[in-house]
């Protein structure tokens, strides 16, 4: 299990109102796209810290229409609730720091059922895009402490497109403010340098690999060395998915946050124009 910080840290943005946020009913058949915001940031942690509130700030900014999932009152969405929806947008914040194989708290960022409703829904009509949100999303899902191996897992391999690095297990990075993530050879969606502002009371995040798809930044510390990844990304024949070991809420300025989720958007849409140059909600079509 990961050292737990005592201290606590300011929350990431403010928690304002939610101009765009609107009630969790299935959109009109002719409107598109719709986003699902999914705020999952308490299980298996005794001191959740709620980072939500700055999606929804950055959605408002880029006039996003989407609704939000609040998973503490709402329990797992099923696949009924999420097919109405173009874009998922899954948060966790600080939570889940226990591995896989944690015969009580495995599982607990993305249950095996939440699994398999993700693979369901990003196959279903296809154009589907995933942001997974989450510093131990992949140590919660498929990291086996025992044998300090990657665990076999549909979703996380075929659909994340994920190689877990063993230094997860012997050598873990420790990220501060002196840190930052920079964009590897084959990024499309981080395209600068981006420091870090590390808001979480933990602190030794997720570094990652690609299998089938690619990376996207490098942990980079403050000798200017690079780690593991921080980002990857893949995509199949109709769907898309992004996992941020380092979570949004951890890219220092709004205005980078705001353009990397732009073109995260954008990506998952038509892959070309970003969100803020074209018109979100003419957008119908999906180029892939």
């Amino acid at each position: 299990m990961r050292t737990v910080l005592t201290i606590v840290l300011a929350a990431f943005l403010s928690a304002a109102a939610r101009p765009c946020a609107v009630e969790q009913t299935a959109p009109p058949p002719d409107s598109s796209p719709y986003v699902l915001l999914v705020a999952d940031e308490e299980d298996g942690v005794d001191f959740p810290q709620h980072f939500y509130s700055g999606y929804e700030t950055l959605l408002t900014a880029l006039g996003v229409e989407y609704n939000l999932w609040d998973h503490g009152e709402s329990g797992e969405p099923g696949l009924d609730d999420l097919v109405p929806y173009d874009v998922v947008i899954w948060v966790t914040g600080n939570s889940c720091g226990r591995p896989a194989s944690d015969p009580v708290y495995g599982h607990s960022a993305l249950s095996l059922s939440e699994e398999q409703t993700l693979r369901q829904w990003l196959e279903t009509d296809g154009g589907r895009g995933l942001m997974l949100c989450g510093m131990w999303i992949a140590w919660n899902g498929i990291a086996d402490a025992d044998s300090e191996d990657q665990m076999p897992s549909l979703f996380f391999d075929w659909f994340v497109g994920l190689d877990y690095p063993k230094d997860n297990f012997t050598d873990w990075i420790e990220v501060d403010d002196d840190w930052s993530i920079e964009p590897t050879d084959s990024a499309r969606l981080i395209t600068e340098p981006c420091d870090i502002n590390w808001l979480s009371v933990e602190n030794f995040p997720d570094q990652l690999e690609s299998a089938v798809g690619w990376t996207e930044a490098h942990w980079t510390d403050p000798d200017d060395a690079h780690h593991h990844k921080a980002v990857i990304a893949n995509e199949g024949y109709n769907w898309r998915t992004v996992l941020f070991a380092c979570p949004l809420e951890a890219i220092s300025g709004e205005a980078n946050r705001r353009d990397i989720l732009d073109r995260v958007l954008a990506w998952f849409m038509e892959g070309e124009e970003s969100v803020v140059e074209s018109s979100w909600g003419e957008i119908k079509a999906r180029e892939w």
